[in-house]
């Protein structure tokens, strides 16, 4: 059987740790709006922001690039989406679509690992304060913002196909950054905790069509949140695509 190399795992061309980590910053700092819709992302700007070579830097703009967080231009090089309401829409109907595919086939092929993994994961959940200090308006305390990815990706976890929770995890993420850019607040939030409890006993009770029906508003109404909030505190042109 033939094998090809891969220099981002043998290290001969980017050492894997170090293009990996440097992936991993840009994304956190794009997911989290440290950079403006559209905003060009220079090669060497980065280079000395994240104090690394341009090689592991390409490399991890280019795997963003096939996430969706970041555009790639023949000529003008890389940056950020131009993200706006029909962007917005566009993520939030397709994470419905995934969403539902996964979230069923999960409960159909439901086993004890996929519970104990979603009761676990919900618990977790549910024992983090969000905000830091405990006090919402605050910076949302990362280690919530952990574990609310990590629901996400329990709900769906026992759909039995990775590329499905892959691209689920990515249309989350890109979901972080809109309400990260929008500062939507904990009162325009209030109630989503509830929400997350009454999805949880929907899924682990395996009842399929409700847990759907809740996993569906709960996106659709987050999008409708944070496009009302970006339009009416925002108001710039990118954002009203």
């Amino acid at each position: 059987m033939l094998e090809f190399d891969d220099p981002l795992a043998t290290g001969r061309a980017i050492p894997a740790t170090l293009a990996s980590q440097t992936y991993e910053r840009l994304r956190q700092d794009i997911v989290g709006a440290h950079f403006a819709p559209g905003q060009k992302l220079g090669t060497r700007q980065l280079s000395e922001r994240y104090e690394v070579g341009l090689a592991p830097l390409r490399e991890a703009l280019t795997r963003l690039s096939r996430e969706g967080l970041v555009v790639q231009h023949d000529r003008r090089g890389f940056a950020v989406p131009n993200f706006g309401g029909a962007h917005l829409e566009e993520l939030s109907r397709t994470r419905c679509w995934l969403n539902d595919i996964a979230l069923r086939a999960s409960i159909e092929y439901a086993d004890q690992t996929w519970v104990q993994g979603l009761v676990q994961a919900y618990h977790r959940l549910t024992r983090l304060e969000r905000y830091l200090d405990g006090k919402p308006g605050r910076r949302e305390n990362p280690d919530w913002e952990t574990a609310h990815r990590d629901f996400h990706t329990a709900l769906i976890a026992g759909c039995r196909s990775r590329w499905m929770i892959d691209y689920c995890t990515q249309m989350f993420e890109a979901s972080i950054y809109y309400r990260r850019y929008s500062r939507v607040n904990a009162e325009v939030r209030k109630g989503r905790e509830n929400e997350h409890e009454k999805l949880f006993q929907a899924a682990v009770s395996l009842q399929t069509e409700e847990a759907a029906r809740l996993m569906r508003k709960h996106v659709m109404e987050t999008s409708q949140r944070v496009q009302e909030r970006m339009l009416a505190e925002l108001g710039t042109p990118g954002m009203r695509n």
